[in-house]
């Protein structure tokens, strides 16, 4: 009689779950937590009866026996969990491999009958009854933590110690990559995420993106009351409550604060950097390569205007600058300068005082070395500029000097004329 071997078949996922559920409760740890549930159980149940005291003591000796401790079971476990998970994998290939499942009717199927039988309005109401209770156990859960503040402090160590950890995990993580692959295979692995994004899918959320914001915004208008859209009256009506209960002295101080801090901050990284020169020249030296970029970017945008069809260009960018309200900005700039003349003739002295103490803490000798080079390089350098500039600018202030006959202008002209004709000047 000939023994013929049977194909070993693939464990399935079913079975390969209660393998693990049940290595699981010969752990140590699982062990002892089933047996003191039994244990505790039993006991209720014996109470003060002697027979059912024996009997509990049987009972606890069948389960001590059915889960006796197994060593190295964490291995086997883990073993099993990755048997598991192929298994549950392959189960599920071969079922999307018969095709999907049609459905006929969205209405006869587990999730409708979820739906349907789920009252969302008594979850709504009972979120909202269960405020003030969740609010007060909160507040019972801090006091009792309070009570023991080492327990707080343990609490917050911990939390540095977790972030550590996680520093720590990351740079084994990054550290890694760096010393396997190499910039080719980096490169191909990592920018593999932005090969595999599907673009036409991108496209079509943010096309659904921008309509309900167009919605959004179009149904705050047909809502308007008083001239006023929903939105804005419902943002106004939040702004003011939170508003109302803000300390303006406080939060005045904060800001203070947080204004000191980043000066604080600025003087660490200076002290870092003088102590670190070579960090500090590393990235003065190669100023010029991280600005090259951005204004080459600059380039790209300008060549995309002068390479587009420039009838369509042209039109588009006389519509884009005509709309432009030119009133409110002046408005703006007419606000600006009666905001200054206001504050100047309350306080005379104040753009006095302010320009005076800038002007008397500046070096002079500084200046006028500063001056006395920079000035003719910048003629010089401009001085072939000049003649395509220089006419239409002095006929230019021409034209703008006569254009105001007052007696006011004409004795600023005299003074100009007299200044230019003076010993040493222009003759």
């Amino acid at each position: 009689m000939k023994y013929v071997e049977k194909p070993v078949q693939p464990d399935n996922a079913a079975d390969l779950i209660a393998s693990v559920v049940l290595k699981v409760a010969k752990t140590p740890m699982a062990k002892k937590l089933v047996t003191s549930i039994v244990h505790e159980a039993l006991k209720d149940w014996s109470g003060d009866s002697k027979l059912k005291a024996r009997m509990s003591s049987t009972v606890e000796d069948i389960v001590n026996k059915v889960l006796p401790v197994e060593e190295g079971t964490e291995r086997i476990i883990a073993s099993d969990l990755g048997k598991f998970i192929t298994a549950f994998a392959r189960e599920t290939n071969e079922e999307f491999k018969q095709g999907l499942k049609v459905i006929d009717d969205p209405r006869q199927t587990a999730i409708n009958d979820f739906i349907v039988n789920t009252d969302f309005g008594e979850i709504k109401e009972m979120v909202d009854r269960s405020e003030e209770h969740i609010l007060q156990n909160i507040e019972v859960v801090i006091d009792c933590t309070w009570a023991y503040p080492a327990k707080v402090g343990s609490l917050l160590a911990t939390m540095v110690s977790a972030g550590n950890i996680s520093v720590k995990s990351i740079s084994i993580i990054v550290a890694s990559l760096l010393k396997t692959l190499g910039p080719d295979l980096t490169a191909d692995i990592l920018l593999s995420i932005i090969r595999e994004l599907n673009g036409k899918e991108i496209g079509k959320l943010t096309n659904d993106l921008a309509e309900l914001i167009r919605r959004l915004h179009t149904g705050s208008l047909l809502l308007a009351k008083g001239g006023k859209s929903l939105f804005e009256i419902y943002l106004t009506n939040f702004l003011k409550d939170a508003a109302s209960q803000i300390d303006p002295v406080v939060f005045t101080k904060a800001r203070i604060a947080l204004a000191e801090d980043g000066e604080t901050i600025a003087k660490s990284l200076s002290e870092t950097m003088a102590e670190n020169e070579k960090l500090l020249f590393a990235s003065l030296s190669a100023y010029s390569a991280l600005e090259n970029p951005k204004i080459r970017t600059k380039a790209i945008k300008m060549r995309l205007y002068e390479d587009a069809d420039q009838e369509k260009f042209i039109e588009a960018a006389a519509k884009g600058i005509s709309d432009l309200d030119t009133q409110q900005m002046a408005d703006n700039f007419n606000a600006a300068l009666r905001i200054i003349n206001n504050i100047h003739d309350a306080k005379p002295e104040l753009f006095t005082t302010l320009i005076r103490g800038f002007a008397d803490s500046v070096d002079e000798d500084e200046l006028e070395k500063t001056a006395r080079w920079l000035v003719p390089e910048i003629v010089d350098s401009f001085k072939t500029l000049a003649p395509a500039v220089m006419p239409s600018l002095i006929n230019g202030f021409c034209e703008m000097v006569n254009a105001n006959q007052s007696d006011e202008a004409k004795t600023a002209i005299q003074n100009l004329r007299s200044v230019i004709l003076a010993d040493g000047g222009a003759k």
